[in-house]
This record gives structure tokens, C-alpha cells and sequence, in this order.
């Protein structure tokens, strides 16, 4: 017997590298193979996973900064061999650095994220931080909706009204921005530097059922808002229309609140479907044909699940290839229930408590919960 073990992040509660280690004490006695690989589709944990597949390559460095008036430390990882630096959006801007009073999209952008990019080019440059030739951004967990405006204001960028006041690039200024200036740009501090990004959602930014209105809501905007919000954005869209430097509107890339397509425009960085990443990066050791199980999982599992992201990728991949899929999730709603294939059988950590908030911060205790069922189910086989 194989068992892959292929967990996404719970967000704001377990990551996948601990997903799996839970996992492998829980099931330390079963008879047959374990293969151990947490996932990540560029959302939290991305660092952590980078960091467990390659744990002796790589190396984690701190930098200081500031989001949503708190300070803290940012990690990187460099990869030596491969001259790789790692950058995980939500480890700089994402919704766990913020308590719940503080995640008000209308007021906050990505600029610690252009900041964090001129720390490290600084300190690569003054022999500080080993040499790295390309950054790989995980794109996904953001507290932010931006178009990653505020990345490149903190690279020179300005942005200005119809008066020429100097505007800062927030949501809620959006549509008073009138003219984009590039002439303090800093973008040879990139000119060696090649970018990629690894989006955890192809959802498009703008347009019907668009990543602003199917992800906002989670990042704290209320309705009134994430219409202003997508008014705004397409707003800016439009100027970047008139000057041809996008050439359709409606094809940018909505992960990261607009970032990756922020950072494609600007930036020039290469969009890499998480789906992409997963088959290409991670599963490119993985025989499926010689795997039996496969247990999987995230935080929640619904219809956006199978927009490209990690769990939904998988269970595509695999469900005509095992015996059984085990999802395990803190929640699964039950309208992709009946989407799932027969062989896949699902378990919610939330069962096991009263209420969600109860089910995310006992979730280590709910994990171990579920991860005795299965192994009952697996001896029994």
C-alpha cells in the first residue's frame, strides 16, 4: 500500500507542512509506504512548503517592515543552487498578518511588497543576501485588493488627480486617479532580476464573477464597497488601455487582489498557474500510477476550490487513478458534494465542534480526530 499525503494550508490555522507532519505521526504504524508532500498554490504556507522540499538548499532571511500600521519581520528564502529567491505575498501583505479591526481593503495596498523587493535587491547588492538572478512570488492570502498599485508606488511610481495632486494608490482613491507617472520608476533595480509569479487562482480580475467579487468579502469589504472597489480597478484599467500597455482588460489575472497582473504589467514578471506549479514542481517525482490513496485537504473546500487551486487540481488528477481519495477539510460545502467523484470520501474538522471558530483554533486536535478514522478505514481494507 502507498499513501500520498497532499494537504493544502488550513488558512489562518495550519499549514500544509504541518498538516503532514500531524499526519505522519498519526499514521506512524500503518503498513505500506508514505510519501510526504505538502502542497501550495502560492497562498499561505508557500515559503514553508519551498523550504520543506528543498531543506537542504535553502535559507531563510528577515526583513523589517510595516502593513497596516504594525511592524514585522518578513521572511525570504534563497536558494543558492538554483540563485532562487522566494517571496510569499501573504508572509508580507496577507490577511494573518491583520486582526480582524485592522483588514479594511478600501485603505490598505501591497507597498510593503515594493518595499520588501528593494530590501532585498539592496541587500543582494551589497553582498548581504547570497545572489539570486530570479524572484518567485507565491501569489494568494492577501488582506489586499489593489492591482499592485502600491508595489510599484513604493518602486517610484505616482499617481496623481486631474489638479496633479499627488494620490495614494488605495482603493478607496481609485477613481480620482487621473494620471500614472512613470518618470521616478525604478525599474533597472530589476534589470538583472527575472519574476514569476505563482497564482493561486486564474479567476479574472475584472468582468462577470470576477476575483474581486467572489474574494473580497473574505478580505473584510462589504457589497457597497467591492463595487467601488471593481469600479476603481477598472477604472485604472482603462487608463492603462488608452496608453496600450494592456490589451484587453477583462484577461488580467485576479489572484492576490489584482497583484499578479500588477506585477505582469508593471514588472514584467511571468503568471504561473498554481495547477502548473503543483504538476510541474511538486508532483514531478509522483508516480501516480503506483499510488493507492491519496489523503488531501484545506481549509475550505467549495466551488472555488476548483478554480485552479491545489485540492481541486489534485483530486482531478488522481480520482481515476486510486482506490480512494480521503478529502480533509474544516469545512466542505455541501453544494460541490454531489461534484466530487464517487471514489472520494470527505471529512470536515468542524463535525468534530460546535462552531467554526471552535473547529479552526482546535484544529490540530480535530486533524488527529479525523486521521484515526481514516486509519480505521485504511487497516480494515
Amino acid at each position: 500500500m502507498k499513501i500520498l499525503f497532499a494537504p493544502n494550508s488550513f488558512k489562518e490555522s495550519l499549514s500544509s507542512v504541518q498538516i503532514v507532519r500531524i499526519l505522519s505521526e498519526e499514521f506512524a504504524e500503518i503498513d505500506g509506504e508514505k510519501i510526504l508532500l505538502p502542497l501550495s498554490d502560492g497562498g499561505d504556507g508557500f515559503l514553508d512548503v519551498i523550504d520543506f522540499i528543498n531543506s537542504d538548499k535553502c535559507r531563510s532571511y528577515f526583513f523589517q517592515n510595516e502593513f497596516g500600521g504594525i511592524i514585522s519581520e518578513n521572511k525570504v528564502l534563497i536558494n543558492a543552487t538554483t540563485e532562487e529567491l522566494f517571496i510569499e505575498s501573504a508572509e508580507v501583505i496577507g490577511l494573518r498578518k491583520l486582526p480582524l479591526h485592522l483588514r479594511k481593503p478600501m485603505n490598505l495596498n501591497t507597498y510593503a511588497l515594493g518595499n520588501l523587493i528593494k530590501q532585498v535587491i539592496a541587500a543582494r547588492n551589497n553582498s548581504q543576501l547570497s545572489y539570486f538572478n530570479k524572484i518567485i512570488f507565491g501569489i494568494g492570502g492577501t488582506a489586499t485588493i489593489d492591482f499592485g498599485l502600491g508595489t510599484v508606488e513604493a518602486l517610484g511610481v505616482k499617481f496623481f488627480d486631474k489638479n496633479k495632486n499627488l494620490i495614494k494608490p488605495v482603493p478607496e482613491n481609485f477613481l480620482t486617479i487621473d494620471e500614472i507617472n512613470y518618470s521616478d520608476f525604478q525599474l533597472s533595480l530589476l534589470k538583472d532580476v527575472k519574476i514569476s509569479c505563482i497564482a493561486d487562482v486564474d479567476t479574472p480580475l475584472l468582468g462577470s464573477n470576477s476575483a474581486i467579487e467572489l474574494y473580497s468579502y473574505q478580505k473584510g469589504a462589504g457589497k457597497e464597497e467591492i463595487d467601488k472597489i471593481k469600479k476603481g480597478i477598472e477604472h485604472i484599467a482603462n487608463l492603462l488601455l488608452e496608453k496600450k500597455i494592456v490589451s484587453d482588460i477583462f484577461a488580467l489575472n485576479g489572484a492576490g487582489g489584482g497583484l499578479a497582473a500588477g506585477l505582469n504589467i508593471f514588472l514584467k514578471a511571468e503568471i504561473i498557474p498554481s495547477k502548473s506549479f503543483i504538476s510541474d514542481l511538486l508532483l514531478k517525482e509522483i508516480d501516480i500510477t503506483e499510488i493507492d490513496y491519496l489523503i488531501t485537504g484545506e481549509g475550505k473546500f467549495d466551488i472555488q476550490s476548483f478554480e485552479g487551486k491545489a485540492t481541486g487540481e489534485l483530486i482531478k488528477k488522481f480520482s481515476p487513478k486510486v482506490k480512494n481519495i480521503f478529502l480533509v477539510c474544516g469545512m466542505i460545502d455541501e453544494n460541490v458534494k454531489d461534484l466530487l467523484p464517487e471514489n472520494v470520501i470527505c471529512f470536515q474538522l468542524v463535525d468534530y465542534f460546535t462552531n467554526t471558530a471552535e473547529a479552526i483554533k482546535n484544529a490540530e486536535i480535530g486533524l488527529r480526530s479525523v486521521s484515526k478514522k481514516i486509519f480505521q478505514l485504511l487497516v480494515s481494507q
